[in-house]
């Protein structure tokens, strides 16, 4: 099996992931508006041969499921890649001294672009795969205009992630076995009335919506620290994280309106009604004028998630990178979301994530090494024959 991983990689080209890194990365997909590149996405993938199905739920981010492979009874292998990038700006793409620059080279471009090249690899080399092969890419991936849409319909469809997954994205040197989940919270507090100087105000016992908007800061701080005590194995503490904090336009006036907003990542013990009830609780111990009305808004990323250090896809990826890098993949946890949160907990199989290498996502400036892309790359392909079995015709 080794012999044909090798004869596999030896396949890869670096100026092909270079170009095709450099020509999705030249595509502006803020989320929300992912069109254009995934079809350029789509038609590369039928140009190799794919038959390429392009759902369109969701019409400026749209998803697509091509396929190769279709072997009753074995088992499915499902590619997993998201095109969107963040609403930030950034300088035009660029390659310069053997990297890619340019926001989504990292994050996850790059990851989509070894998905293709691999899958190319397995198709030209003739070899015959024991198993199918389920290449996915969605959008509406990154908050807070996006929240996982695209994914969650595709897992819903049942015959997307069947048996296991990679995802193309996360960590380069390690691979996480569990992960939090993490909710995006947003507090709004509005009263009725005009914006008041801020003696009329207390004359007329005018409550400021910023008060209180400090006092549940006050207590969602408390409760995180209250949480940094406990620790779970790989994870550590849960804990609050405060974003925004707004109200207010003058020094002295009274607003209408105060707004926080930040994260709660959680283990993966908690189900979404354990997360929207602790919240309620929090919200409970802060007393507040009547006249303030109070709005909440919980938004999911992602639930916690854990998957079994035995299944045959961590072994699978653990070998294929321990054959291509010459050492072994520490299994560690994961503290931001990813696909994984989505496709293990919602979907119910086994998944994993593996990158290339980048660690400047949402960064000011974004880039990948290409001999990165390239490692990841003949990583895919050892995991691919590791995990479905394959021979050379």
């Amino acid at each position: 099996m080794n012999q044909l991983i090798d004869d596999l990689t030896r396949r890869v080209s670096a100026e092909r992931l270079r170009d095709l890194t450099l020509d999705m990365v030249r595509i502006p997909s803020p989320t929300g508006n992912s069109r254009q590149v995934t079809e350029f996405y789509a038609d590369y993938a039928r140009n190799l041969g794919l038959h390429v199905e392009i759902v369109s739920d969701f019409p400026d981010s749209p998803s697509t499921i091509a396929r190769y492979g279709n072997i009753p009874n074995g088992h499915t292998l499902t590619l997993d890649g998201h095109l969107d990038t963040i609403h930030a700006s950034h300088v035009a793409p660029y390659v310069k001294d053997g990297c890619i620059f340019g926001r989504g080279a990292g994050d996850m471009k790059s990851g989509v672009a070894a998905i293709l090249e691999a899958t190319r690899v397995i198709i030209e080399s003739g070899v015959q795969l024991k198993g199918n092969l389920i290449l996915a890419t969605h959008s509406l991936h990154e908050a807070p205009v996006g929240h996982m849409e695209g994914l969650r319909a595709l897992v819903a469809r049942g015959d997307v992630f069947v048996d296991a997954a990679l995802v193309a994205e996360s960590g380069f040197d390690s691979l996480n076995i569990r992960g939090k989940g993490q909710a995006l919270f947003e507090i709004t507090i509005t009263r009725e009335g005009d914006v008041l100087h801020e003696n009329v105000a207390r004359v007329q016992n005018i409550p400021n919506p910023l008060d209180y908007a400090i006092q549940v800061a006050h207590a969602l701080q408390e409760r995180g620290q209250a949480l940094a005590q406990h620790d779970a194995a790989l994870l550590g503490p849960e804990s609050f994280f405060l974003g925004q904090v707004h109200g207010g336009d003058f020094y002295n006036r009274v607003p209408t309106r105060a707004f926080l907003n930040g994260t709660y990542r959680y283990w993966p013990d908690k189900s979404w009604q354990d997360v929207e009830q602790l919240f309620q609780q929090i919200l409970s111990t802060v007393e507040h004028d009547p006249r303030l009305q109070l709005d909440l808004r919980l938004l999911s990323n992602g639930l916690g998630w854990e998957v079994n250090p035995e299944a045959p896809v961590v072994h699978a990826l653990q070998s294929g990178y321990a054959h291509i890098v010459g050492r072994e993949l520490p299994l560690v946890g994961a503290l931001s979301v990813c696909d994984v949160n989505i496709i293990a907990r919602e979907g119910g199989i086994p998944a994993v994530a593996h990158g290339t290498g980048s660690t400047t996502a949402h960064a000011d400036l974004e880039w990948v090494c290409i001999e990165d892309i390239v490692r990841t790359t003949k990583v895919f392909l050892a995991t691919i024959v590791n995990y479905l079995g394959a021979e050379a015709r």
